[in-house]
């Protein structure tokens, strides 16, 4: 069940997310989401349940948002020509960076994950993020199979390539320079932008790599 359609819950949701972010699921307490949130929590637990339900609505939260991002990105595809498809993928990235960018509690949530935050809630990948990687491989591997791009690349390590250089971008190293958040660089996310442009071009044998 989605909830969020009153304020008061989706405020919780909000303030959960990112403690959730921060410290992960492990290192979080419903009292201090609760409390965060201005609550009680009796009445966040009579509303969410246990901080393993509250924390599976931030999930689907997340992955409903991330979803729409890149279903809109690819709407447009079967693409006629192979400039047509660089288009599209080129503008997959940039969105997909803008939103990590926007909501960057997005990405610590599933770094948490790569760490082992919330061991005990098993296949939350398999769920959420692995059907979004895949439904992008399969784009990728219907242009190839449509002679648009080479057919020479493991394209699901290809979309994980691009999301690994995103998250590490925003919570590991960065072009941003040491004084400046990644966020408020400029110029870091040209060059990220620029280096997946290339990444693209050359991997995929884009027109005019």
């Amino acid at each position: 069940m989605i909830f969020g359609d009153d304020p008061q819950s989706r405020a919780v949701i909000d303030i959960a997310a990112r403690l959730f972010a921060a410290f992960g699921h492990d290192g979080t307490s419903l009292q201090g989401i609760a409390e965060a949130a201005g609550q009680s929590l009796a009445w966040v637990q009579q509303r969410f349940g246990d901080k393993h339900d509250l924390y599976l609505v931030v999930i689907e939260h997340a992955g409903r948002a991330e979803r729409a991002v890149v279903e809109d990105a690819l709407s447009s595809l079967p693409a006629a020509g192979p400039e047509e498809f660089a288009a599209v993928m080129y503008g997959l990235s940039e969105r997909y960076l803008e939103f990590c960018l926007a909501n960057p509690h997005i990405p610590a949530l599933w770094i948490h994950r790569w760490l082992g935050d919330a061991a005990d809630i098993p296949d939350l990948e398999g769920s959420h993020s692995v059907p979004l990687i895949n439904t992008t491989r399969d784009a990728l591997r219907s242009a190839a199979d449509a002679g648009l791009i080479d057919d020479q690349v493991d394209m699901g390590l290809m979309v994980r390539t691009l999301i690994w250089s995103v998250y590490g971008f925003l919570h590991g190293e960065t072009t941003a320079e040491a004084d400046r958040s990644v966020s408020a660089d400029p110029r870091a996310r040209r060059r990220l932008l620029a280096h997946h442009r290339q990444l693209l071009d050359r991997m995929l044998r884009l027109p005019g790599a």
